[in-house]
């Protein structure tokens, strides 16, 4: 009874053990279903970002602007090479620009950049080359004004122009190219003009101080106005329109000038004429040949000169003529007047000699009495 029960229990302890193991054995997994291939898309095959289309945007415009510069300023006749290289580059950039990919506009920038750097460099060496050039040219411009007279004859406009001149300078080294190059060959200009003024200037004094204004008084008044309004627009700052102003006020005064000199000089010969005819009158011809002579050959010199239209050599010509021919006669009549004043003389003293012997004569005859 006793071995019974300890073979249920062990058998019971089996059965246990067994359905343990059981429990404890994962059944069979069955294989999991094929899964789909993920594919990660290439970020530089992506769509650009508004952010980057606008640094391209900003690059494009760097390029231009700094191309338009170098342009503006000379750049391609002062550095052909460098320029060629630029355009080289830009080229590039235009031709090879594509905003389809990230890839696209990076490397569109680089291409944009590497052109803008370009045009930039050559902008920073063709500035300084534009500004020297210019600076020369000014003051080619002001020497011309000064040589003609503007640093006495116009002082206040010569003074005014410097001034401006400076205001130029200033800008410059501000870095406000733009407006200095403006205001530089506006200086410069401004000079040339009132180089022209002052020429113009000259000729209405010359017209003046001889007297020459009678002759054309229409016609100078008229370009006397026109001065005026030179003037006008010079201190306007008008200078294209003062410029061509003084240049026709010039032209007028030199026309009235000519026009002055042709009268005079035909003055200058009926006064040259008379004198002669005087001399010749008085027998200067005879009496002083060697003087009317030689004042008859600078007459002939002032006729030779009035016909070939050298009217201000013709009238200095007719001028001395007309002097030597008043010395002439003036010569012979003191010649004359001395001859007279001899014969007179000489009359008197046969008077008195005939007196005397007359005087003798009865002494003699009452004595023989």
């Amino acid at each position: 009874m006793k071995i019974t029960k300890s073979g249920l229990f062990l058998l019971a302890a089996l059965l246990l053990i067994g359905v343990m193991a059981c429990k404890s054995t994962p059944p069979p997994e069955e294989p999991p279903p094929p899964q789909e291939e993920v594919i990660v898309p290439d970020p530089d095959l992506a769509p650009p970002s508004q952010a980057s289309l606008d640094s391209l945007n900003d690059a494009i415009a760097r390029a231009d602007k700094a191309r338009t510069m170098v342009t503006d300023f000379d750049g391609p006749d002062y550095f052909p090479a460098d320029w060629t290289a630029a355009e080289s580059l830009n080229t590039a950039a235009v031709n090879g620009k594509k905003t389809a990919t990230v890839k696209d506009v990076r490397e569109s920038l680089a291409l944009y950049n590497a052109s803008a750097a370009a045009y930039e460099a050559l902008a920073e060496k063709t500035i300084p080359k534009y500004a020297d050039d210019l600076t020369n040219d000014v003051m080619a411009a002001r020497d011309a004004a000064i040589a003609s007279g503007a640093a006495y004859l116009a002082p206040e406009y010569l003074q005014g122009t410097d001034d401006f001149a400076l205001g130029a300078q200033d800008k410059y080294d501000a870095k406000d190219y733009y407006a200095a190059k403006d205001d530089g060959l506006l200086v410069r200009d401004a000079y040339n003009a009132l180089a022209s003024g002052v020429e113009a200037y000259k000729v209405r004094l010359e017209l003046q101080d001889r007297d020459f204004v009678y002759y054309d008084q229409s016609n100078i008044a008229a370009a006397d106005d026109i001065a005026l309004s030179a003037l006008d627009d010079y201190e306007a700052h008008n200078i294209a329109s003062a410029d061509s102003k003084a240049r026709d006020v010039r032209a007028r005064y030199e026309q009235s000038l000519a026009k002055a000199w042709e009268s005079y000089a035909a003055d200058c010969a009926a006064a040259a004429n008379s004198e002669r005819q005087k001399a010749l009158d008085a027998k200067a011809n005879v009496a002083v040949k060697q003087d009317f002579d030689t004042a008859n050959s600078v007459y002939s010199q002032g006729v030779a000169a009035h016909q070939s239209n050298t009217f201000d050599q013709a009238a200095n010509l007719y001028n001395q003529a007309r002097d030597m021919f008043a010395a002439a006669t003036k010569t012979t009549l003191d010649k004359r007047s001395i001859a007279e004043q001899g014969l007179r003389a000489a009359e008197l003293k046969m008077v008195e000699s005939d007196e005397i012997a007359q005087r003798a004569e009865l002494i003699i005859e009452g004595g023989s009495r």
